[in-house]
């Protein structure tokens, strides 16, 4: 090296590691096996910092591994890197990935691929599993789920490779890339003449919506008596357009199975979660990147009534079965489309126009009433047993507007108040349960001054792999806040059960099968053998002052688990 010059790296793993620092890369979630010793003697070479790397964590699941990397995301916008062990992490990651995909966020999933060779190179098998977890194909198991998948084969390629697969990951619409790297590659020399260099590979513009397909989506708009917003996702860039658009031109948006925050709860034209009776009576529906705005079999819109699709891929082309009309559809991100239909609208003069001074007077009142009896579901504590809604409105009274709440079937959201764009995140439409505690702590390291709540259902929180979850937070200092909504039993195979047997045997039975979850543990003890506080509450009167208690103490570092016992609720809770 030149006297003045920059470090490089000297093996491939080494040059894997400070190209993702490079590029922006912060933190890789590893769950390492036999095929990590060139990255680990990369890392453990560079002790005295003297070439960036990303931060790295040991996270004892890979699926809380992958939720971190989509949590931390979520908060930042910036992708990061999770990496595994060959062919068996790989499998176990699939179900974060498939919420990362359906989500759409780019994230690097890396793993290992057993030694190629038997003998002979620096990596080659040296133990029986090297021959046992070789596949023909170790791709093919997430290759569904990913936008792009390679194996790195030669070490010159490494930079390259990376900046391709960041790139790719970043393209609208969003999705995590797959690289997966042979251990005798990784193990390799640095090519003479492979230097970091600039960035290879720029991301993508995002696609611009067609003015045509915009001119056409104004003139259905601007003839619409009852014209209605629905959206599943928000996001800083959508939240700062859509509200401003919903008032002006005096329309109201529901959020349907909200994934996070598109529009505040006490916005005038905010509209609830539920789509179905404002769909019932809307002549023109715009939806704003939604996979399911409605869901055909119980909701509908009139005969006639005109439809808007706006995304990236508003057709959902990755969906085999997905059969919602549009009339207009355009390719965009929903903040830059929608943004273009306001600016066609503004032309003409709409919000000024009658019909729309009149329609945001009448929804400003029926708005406001039918917010005000969603939250009312709150205010009593229930029967026997504590109602969820009840558990939501207090812990959405003592956390105020700053936390952030990742739940994943453990709250009845429509009592709650969210009024940021990073105040609410809940599953996407995959629901591969075990998301909310992994993706709790990815917001929580990407903001670790904010108050993060995981907010779970029983059987969400067996999913997560909760000593995974605990041990990440313990090892790194992490004050998050876990509330466990102990109803005893699988709400959500319950509830289809009834829904397609109304009348049957499986509704007759005072124990339905396949659903109890009784014998209840004890929660509190599980986040007490990380070192966090732990409390059970029965009792209505003791839910505030625990919540209260916990927030103060992971205020500290230190986190804290509560555990509520609930009843279950007929309506779908997320």
């Amino acid at each position: 090296m030149t006297p003045g010059q920059p470090r490089q790296p000297c093996t491939v793993a080494g040059a894997f590691l400070a190209t993702l620092a490079d590029r922006g890369v912060e933190w890789v979630f590893g769950n390492a096996g036999t095929d990590f010793a060139p990255i680990i003697e990369a890392l453990a070479a560079n002790a005295d910092g003297s070439l960036a790397m990303p931060q790295t964590m040991e996270v004892l699941h890979e699926t809380v591994a992958v939720s971190m990397a989509h949590g931390y995301w979520l908060m930042t916008g910036r992708p990061q890197c999770v990496m595994v062990h060959v062919n068996v992490g790989v499998a176990n990651s699939l179900m974060g990935l498939m919420n990362a995909s359906r989500g759409r966020v780019p994230l690097l999933f890396a793993s290992g691929r057993t030694p190629i060779t038997e003998q002979g190179r620096l990596g080659s098998r040296n133990a029986p599993i090297h021959w046992g977890q070789e596949m023909f194909d170790q791709g093919g198991i997430v290759r569904e789920f990913v936008k792009w998948d390679n194996e790195l084969r030669a070490g010159e390629q490494v930079v390259d490779q990376v900046d391709r697969a960041l790139a790719i990951a970043q393209a609208q619409p969003c999705g995590p890339v797959y690289l997966s790297l042979p251990r005798e590659v990784l193990a390799e020399s640095l090519p003479p003449g492979t230097a970091l260099g600039p960035n290879s590979v720029e991301v993508p513009a995002p696609p611009h919506p067609d003015p045509a397909a915009v001119e056409a989506a104004v003139g259905l708009i601007a003839e619409a008596e009852a014209p209605l917003i629905i959206t599943s996702g928000g996001g800083p860039d959508l939240f700062d357009v859509l509200g401003p658009v919903a008032e002006r031109f005096a329309i109201p948006v529901v959020q349907y199975w909200r994934t996070s925050v598109a529009i505040s709860t006490e916005h005038p034209m905010y509209a609830g979660e539920n789509p179905a009776e404002l769909l019932s009576r809307s002549d023109c529906v715009v939806t704003l990147d939604s996979m399911v705005p409605w869901v055909p079999g119980g909701m509908r819109p009139p005969d006639g009534a005109r439809m808007i699709q706006i995304g990236p891929d508003p057709l959902f082309a990755g969906t085999p079965v997905r059969s919602f009309p549009s009339d207009v559809t355009i390719t965009s991100t929903a903040s830059t489309g929608l943004g273009a239909i306001a600016a066609g609208l503004d032309a003409i003069g709409l919000a000024s126009a009658a019909h729309t001074l009149a329609r945001r007077t009448a929804l400003a009142d029926d708005l406001d009433a039918r917010r005000q009896r969603e939250v009312a579901a709150g205010h009593e504590p229930g029967g026997q047993v504590m109602s969820p809604e009840f558990m939501s409105l207090t812990l959405s009274e003592v956390i105020g507007s700053d936390a952030a709440v990742v739940n994943e079937l453990g709250l009845a959201p429509a009592v709650m108040s969210f009024t940021g764009p990073h105040s609410f995140f809940g599953p996407t439409v995959s629901t591969g349960l075990g998301w909310g505690g992994g993706t709790a702590l990815g917001a929580k390291l990407a903001d670790p001054d904010r108050l993060v709540v995981w907010a779970t259902g029983d059987g969400s929180y067996v999913f997560s792999n909760p000593m995974a979850v605990h041990h990440a937070a313990a090892s790194q200092g992490l004050g998050l806040l876990t509330l466990v909504a102990d109803n005893r039993v699988w709400n959500a195979v319950r509830r289809s059960t009834l829904a397609v047997y109304p009348e049957g045997a499986a509704a007759r039975s005072a124990r339905m099968p396949l659903s109890a979850l009784d014998p209840a543990p004890d929660y509190p003890k599980i986040v007490e053998a990380y070192g966090g506080h732990g409390q059970h509450v029965e009792d209505p009167d003791e839910l505030r002052p625990a919540l209260e208690r916990a927030i103060e103490i992971c205020s500290t570092g230190r986190q804290a688990l509560i555990s509520v016992h609930v009843s279950y609720p007929d309506a779908a809770i997320h």
